[in-house]
């Protein structure tokens, strides 16, 4: 990079950090107002408070990064064009094909550090934001975590587990069925009355197996059990435990496993697909902002802070309201879940070359 590059580089960070500032503090300043009074009532001590707003900033951070790389752009840009150093740099030789290149590297930068941290930083901090918001504010960590009622879980090898209740504490189940599908066909059924997890093996107690044949729906083997061991069966408590989980929370092995498991068991993974191919879709919008801002604060040579502010909103608000479309079309299966994810980039993207193409270069 030379120093021109570095130049712009240096203006594009210093407006993306302090836009991304303000809008933290906004985010953090509304939602400790609506929560204000929940912190009140059960009588929240402040260091608790500040660990809840420390677990959620990740979540903020990732969700106002498009606005804060747009708003950079649209200031740097604005400024320099303002000031006539765009002017000067473009009459030294350089295109605004050339100009653009810093922005768009920062854009992809931005797009890297999301997607990373979207899959390290923020499931944790939402799962442990979660747990002080159920323990400390709530007050129902107990039951929300010691006692699961109705829990289906998707298991490797086609298997689905039912557990009419299930105690995370002691890792017990009672009420349980398990069932073996094969290319959607069911080929083994386990009732029982309790199931639990010890030497790294699920115990049934008092049940019966029931072997289903390859064609039709006959019972061709047919077993009762006081206790015996199921070493086949690879699910781990945290396993049943963790499928409970928001798809958008998951991390990308995590929902690609998840997707997997559900397609053995015969079940329809749409939305799950759907949000599968949006981890990797979603942070490209931070590159797709610069490509779009740009151009229109090269053209806008008396640009000032409202106006930048407003298209920045009004940008922000479009793309957004693409991707909620769109991945409403996924998840009720309209279209497929790989256009339900990049047709929005795809159509952002191509509104970006045109702008930039109108442009003198």
């Amino acid at each position: 990079m030379n120093r021109i590059d570095r130049y712009l580089v240096g203006k594009f960070l210093f407006n993306f950090a302090w836009s991304l500032f303000a809008f933290w503090v906004v985010f953090i300043i509304v939602d400790l107002v609506e929560q204000l009074d929940k912190f009140i009532d059960k009588g929240v001590p402040l260091q608790y408070i500040a660990l809840y707003y420390v677990y959620f900033s990740p979540y903020v951070l990732i969700l106002v990064a498009p606005i804060g790389v747009l708003l950079a752009t649209l200031f740097a840009v604005g400024f320099l064009a303002k000031h006539n150093e765009l002017l000067a740099m473009r009459a030294a030789g350089l295109s605004l094909w050339r100009l653009a290149f810093p922005f768009l590297f920062m854009g992809l930068m931005v797009t890297a550090a999301a997607f990373a941290a979207g899959e390290t930083v923020y499931p944790q901090a939402e799962s442990r934001r979660a747990e002080l918001r159920n323990r400390v504010i709530k007050g129902t960590v107990q039951q929300a975590q010691m006692l699961l009622q109705n829990l289906y879980v998707a298991g490797a090898a086609g298997r689905v587990y039912y557990f009419r209740s299930y105690n995370t504490g002691q890792n017990l189940g009672t009420g349980v069925t398990v069932q073996t599908f094969n290319a959607g066909r069911l080929v083994e059924s386990v009732e029982m009355k309790s199931l639990w997890y010890k030497d790294s093996a699920w115990v049934g107690e008092n049940g019966d197996r029931r072997v289903f044949a390859a064609t039709g729906d006959s019972v061709v083997s047919f077993e009762s059990f006081q206790t015996t061991i199921f070493p086949a069966w690879s699910e781990t408590p945290e396993d049943i435990v963790r499928k409970r989980i928001d798809p958008q929370q998951m991390t990308y092995r995590e929902l690609k496993e998840a997707v997997g498991r559900m397609r053995r068991t015969g079940a329809d993974p749409v939305e799950e697909e759907t949000e599968l191919a949006l981890k990797l879709a979603f942070p490209l919008i931070n590159f797709i902002v610069v490509l779009i801002g740009f151009p229109i604060a090269a053209r806008t040579r008396q640009s000032g802070m409202a106006l930048n502010f407003g298209i920045a909103m009004m940008i922000t608000f479009v793309v957004r309201v693409l991707y909620e479309i769109f991945r409403s079309l996924g998840h009720n299966g309209e279209i497929t879940p790989l256009l339900a994810a990049w047709a929005p980039n795809l159509i952002c993207m191509a509104a970006g070359i045109a702008v930039l193409f109108r442009v003198r270069k």
